[in-house]
């Protein structure tokens, strides 16, 4: 082959290369609706979402798109997961006990009471397996998991009258769910799975 010829056809298979190039970048516009269970006037863990959406439009150079819409606005609080589930929204951002009566495992993930602090939780999550056994088990939900907020154990309550012992929770109304709600139960305490909304105006 001479040279001539062989100049011609590098420069006929490069062409393709060189045509294909800007494709990479002409990427498709991509919008996603996010349904949070918090609502709006709790700014640290409802803007933990828009930090997020912030944060995919900067690093898409606008091409990712994620709208959040607070709890309630497109869906009851604690139906996000089915929302996802079925295609309604691309997206959730929600605490998992609050689907603890879906499955006990739920309560895996967030906020368990003395449980792990948000230094040992976000260990367990990135170091320990974590993110990969939550995966797996949100899988059997057709879900992806990602964490977006790390709250670190329940918290106790803020009471009308002091407690000083476990018969002071008898009848005692407590907004809590999950896996915390189940042992003030126990405790012959009245847990109310309530979401943000309806408390916090």
């Amino acid at each position: 082959m001479d040279r001539r010829s062989l100049l011609k056809r590098a420069g006929a298979a490069g062409a393709p290369a060189l045509a294909a190039a800007p494709a990479v970048h002409a990427q498709p516009f991509v919008r996603w609706r996010l349904a949070s269970s918090f609502p709006k006037s709790l700014d640290t863990i409802y803007g933990a979402a828009e930090i997020f959406a912030h944060k995919a439009r900067q690093l898409s150079g606008g091409r990712f798109d994620v709208s959040v819409h607070a709890g309630g606005e497109l869906m009851p609080a604690f139906g996000v997961v089915d929302g996802v589930r079925r295609g309604k929204v691309e997206a959730a951002h929600t605490a998992p006990y609050y689907f603890y009566d879906k499955d006990e495992t739920f309560a895996i993930g967030g906020a368990i009471p003395f449980g792990l602090n948000s230094r040992q939780m976000s260990a367990w999550t990135f170091e320990g397996n974590g993110l990969r056994l939550m995966r797996e088990f949100y899988a059997l939900f057709d879900i992806v998991s990602f964490p977006c907020g790390n709250t670190g154990a329940q918290m106790g309550g803020w009471m009308r009258q002091e407690i000083r012992s476990a018969a002071d929770l008898r009848g005692l109304k407590f907004r809590i769910g999950g896996f915390a709600g189940k042992v003030l139960e126990r405790m012959g305490g009245e847990p109310q799975n309530l979401p943000g909304g309806e408390i916090y105006a």
